[in-house]
């Protein structure tokens, strides 16, 4: 993670309402803190480049399956699974 590796510092910025719920919004999805979202948007667009994560790829990620759809509050851990199993096989029988 970018805060890792450089000392920090608070700032304080002002933006419009629609655009702070946007913000939650896009940093719930990606289980992040607004913090962190803005962070690594700034990073990106000041290095122009993606940000690589823990697993040391660069955000190439595709959407399979959108659990907040069933339920925003987050999905049962059988319809996840079972997600999963019909990806997998719909893969195997390629």
């Amino acid at each position: 993670m970018y805060v890792l590796c450089m000392s920090s510092k608070t700032i304080n910025i002002t933006l419009p309402v629609d655009l702070v719920k946007k913000i939650d919004q896009a940093a719930k999805s990606q289980f992040a803190t607004r913090s962190d979202y803005i962070r690594e948007s700034l990073v990106h667009r000041l290095k122009n480049q993606r940000v690589v994560d823990e697993w040391d790829d660069a955000s190439e990620w595709q959407t399979v399956a959108n659990f907040q759809e069933i339920d925003p509050q987050g999905a049962p851990t059988a319809d996840v699974l079972a997600a999963i199993e019909k990806l997998i096989n719909g893969r195997q029988n390629r």
